[in-house]
């Protein structure tokens, strides 16, 4: 039986959930990748690696970003919309170090003067390695997804409440076991550590669902088909 994992960035590298696909999660395995080439390793044991972090950069900023945020933001809608981050430029990425050399960058890439935010600034080194590393071949491997579009496509509809409240992690772990995940996410709890939160194994786990639906062939592709950037990279985001 093939095997499905969801990662999720997080304070001291990478949460990885990997599991059985088409099983109830009992077999489910928490794991802290401390690289993202531990990550990339997730490859050769799982079908498919749904991962929340940005694959594939545009080269000229555009309002709203990607054409695959834009239309993830759209799907979410109010006020989970503001979970899909407004991603760089590639040539901003290289301003690691500097955040006003960062946002110069980014708004002088096209006309539209988009910049970046603090928040996005402080993903930079995950950003980072992720677009050093992702290759076209591997993202047969690596998909690009994210949570809140798990949830929103577990449930129908948007979750509720933030995650970081008790009452969002509460209701993203009922949608889990909705999915018959019980087992797995009876153990959220039991993997909160120094570095990473409950939420993070929760947007991780949630993941797996998504990979399990590519390899199924039933996920939602943004946009489809969707553009590639300069390095030939897919700009998609799956659901």
């Amino acid at each position: 039986m093939s095997h499905v994992a969801g990662v999720d960035g997080c304070r001291a590298g990478w949460i990885a959930a990997v599991r059985r696909a088409g099983a109830d999660g009992s077999d489910a395995e928490f794991r802290l990748c401390r690289s993202f080439a531990e990550v990339v390793a997730l490859a050769n044991e799982a079908s498919v690696v749904a991962l929340d972090m940005p694959i594939g950069l545009l080269g000229a900023a555009e309002r709203g970003g990607r054409p695959c945020d834009r239309a993830a933001r759209k799907l979410l809608g109010r006020p989970r919309a503001s979970s899909v981050f407004l991603p760089p430029v590639r040539s901003a990425l290289t301003m690691a170090d500097d955040y006003r050399r960062a946002l110069a960058a980014n708004r002088a890439s096209s006309h539209a003067r988009v910049g970046i935010s603090k928040q996005c600034f402080a993903l930079f080194p995950k950003l980072r390695e992720v677009d050093t590393a992702m290759t076209p071949a591997l993202q047969a491997h690596i998909r690009e997804a994210h949570p809140e579009l798990a949830f929103l496509a577990i449930a129908g509809t948007p979750a509720r409440h933030p995650k970081r409240r008790a009452v969002g992690r509460a209701e993203r772990i009922a949608l889990l076991r909705e999915t018959g995940l019980v087992v797995a996410a009876e153990r959220i709890a039991d993997f909160r550590g120094r570095g990473w939160g409950n939420d993070d194994v929760i947007d991780a786990l949630a993941l797996t669902w998504t990979a399990e639906r590519i390899l199924a062939g039933t996920a939602l592709r943004l946009p489809d088909p969707p553009h590639r950037d300069a390095c030939g990279l897919a700009m998609e985001i799956w659901a």
